[in-house]
């Protein structure tokens, strides 16, 4: 090249292969910043449909009922960098990469026919090939075109050709995930009454949070939402509120789920955190938690942080809108809230994670004593903590039927075996509103009476058993219940004599 030659910045021919690959994942947020510009434009419905040719060329149009473009505007909306609101921070957008760079990220041609009145509807493109031999050097002058595809009384429709990476071998599945993730992204526009319509199927807004579910119990927030005060880079005096919203999803209600149906509905794998800017969710993770690592236990909370586009520097977004890479700054601010939080929630779970499983383990004798001990009078102390179960290696679980404010319940019950130094064989414990019987696996009672029950199976000894518990249950309660304490020492008296006696009938 001699040096009179002038040395364009950018080899047009090489940009446009190389900014195919600048960084969206998938047809999905390809199809997210159309809709981002279209609801930016006022829109009140997008609709989006996939065409396949009998040879296989895919088609994508996706139109929206938006305040259209005049000519000069659509010109610059396709050019890489062109915008009318370059690095605005009051709207979804802000580089002017959006239009061009999704939609040539999954096709080689993308047209665009917009209007403002019906009778004057005008149309561009883009297209690589062109663009790569040469015969295309800039954005094509729009030209007037067929008013037929004016549907509404403004709009645009924007057309992909050449979808030289679309694939897709199911077509309902393909579709499916479109809308499951759309539904995700956008499911706050959605709430508003905005719609996006897929191959004339509505998409249904999805709460990763639970909090507004379609069909499963509700989560419930976890305290008042969080409120920031964040000083906006280069605005003197001038702040943006960060929201941040803790849930815990029921436990109760959802813990015997299979596994395929927790991880359907997005309940396993799902920990983390939803990020939304400007009402859209762009990113979904493991963010501000500190040093807090993820556990399974995890998946049973959920949070959401809402931000506003003037702190993108803050939250370090991309220019795709698909994550964020948060400053120290930001991260040292919001994680000293969240990751004492999450660990709260953490522990919260563990605890109503045990509470069920101690449910489910109960026996048929636990559980009968459990739903008729309503029908008797409460024990004087039965909801102060009794401080011998840890003298026993004992903790309390809490009752989960317990957990329903404003209905009757009784105690629960839990049969325990372990040995201990005690003369009886067998020990009633109150705590909170639990009864537990702790059998003495040192008194022969155990191994001669209770354990030969446990292992047999027909219905005849099952139902013995059953009756044996409630037998043991009965007599714990009825002792605990006993009041003052001079009546318990002759009651504990009692005890030990039987249990004396007993040893030396069974040996």
């Amino acid at each position: 090249m001699k040096e009179s030659e002038v040395c364009s910045i950018i080899s047009l021919e090489r940009f446009i292969e190389a900014t195919r690959d600048a960084g969206y994942k998938s047809i999905t947020s390809a199809l997210a910043e159309l809709v981002d510009n279209a609801f930016e434009a006022e829109a009140r419905t997008v609709i989006i449909n996939v065409e396949k040719s009998e040879t296989g060329e895919i088609t994508v149009i996706t139109s929206d009922d938006g305040c259209g473009m005049k000519p000069s505007v659509l010109q610059i909306a396709l050019q890489f960098g062109g915008s009318t609101r370059f690095n605005s921070r009051h709207n979804a957008g802000r580089f002017g990469m959006g239009l061009p760079n999704s939609s040539l990220s999954q096709a080689k041609r993308v047209e665009v026919i917009t209007w403002r009145n019906p009778n004057s509807v005008w149309r561009s493109f883009l297209d690589v090939d062109e663009i790569a031999t040469g015969k295309l050097k800039s954005v094509p002058k729009p030209q007037r075109t067929n008013p037929k595809f004016a549907k509404s009384e403004t709009g645009t429709v924007i057309v992909w050709t050449k979808c030289d990476r679309i694939e897709f071998k199911n077509e309902k599945s393909f579709l499916a995930k479109i809308r499951k993730s759309l539904g995700r992204l956008f499911r706050k526009h959605l709430w508003q009454g905005k719609e996006i319509i897929i191959c004339g199927e509505k998409v249904v807004p999805i709460d990763p949070l639970f909090l507004r579910s379609t069909d499963l119990e509700s989560a419930i927030p976890f305290g008042a939402e969080l409120e920031f005060k964040i000083a906006i880079p280069d605005a003197e005096n001038k702040t943006s509120t960060v929201k941040v919203q803790f849930v815990e999803l029921p436990i109760e209600k959802w813990h015997n789920f299979s596994n395929k149906q927790k991880q359907a509905r997005g309940i396993s794998k799902g920990a983390g955190v939803s990020i939304i800017r400007a009402g859209r969710e762009i990113d979904y993770g493991w963010f501000f938690m500190g040093k807090k690592r993820k556990e399974n236990y995890d998946d049973w909370w959920r949070c959401e942080i809402c931000f506003e586009p003037e702190l993108d520097e803050l939250f370090g977004v991309t220019n795709t809108k698909q994550g964020i890479r948060p400053k120290e700054f930001l991260n040292g601010i919001l994680s000293s809230d969240i990751e004492p939080t999450a660990h709260a929630l953490n522990g919260r779970v563990r605890t109503r994670y045990a509470a069920v499983k101690a449910e489910l383990e109960r026996t048929t004798g636990e559980k009968i004593a459990a739903r008729r001990d309503h029908l008797l009078e409460p024990p004087q102390k039965a909801f102060s903590a009794n401080d011998n179960l840890a003298l026993y290696g004992l903790h309390s679980v809490q009752n989960v039927n317990n957990e329903k404010k404003g209905l009757i319940r009784g105690l629960s019950y839990r049969i325990e075996t372990k040995r201990i130094t005690e003369r009886s064989f067998f020990v009633p414990l109150l705590a909170e509103q639990e009864i537990i019987v702790l059998l003495n696996e040192n008194h022969p009672f155990v191994e001669c009476i209770y354990s030969p029950f446990m292992r047999l199976s027909n219905q005849d000894t099952r139902l013995s058993f059953q009756h044996l518990e409630l037998l043991l249950l009965a007599a714990a309660r009825a002792e605990c219940t006993v009041s003052p304490t001079d009546k318990q020492s002759v009651i504990k008296t009692m005890r030990e004599e039987w249990s004396k006696v007993l040893a030396t009938f069974l040996e």
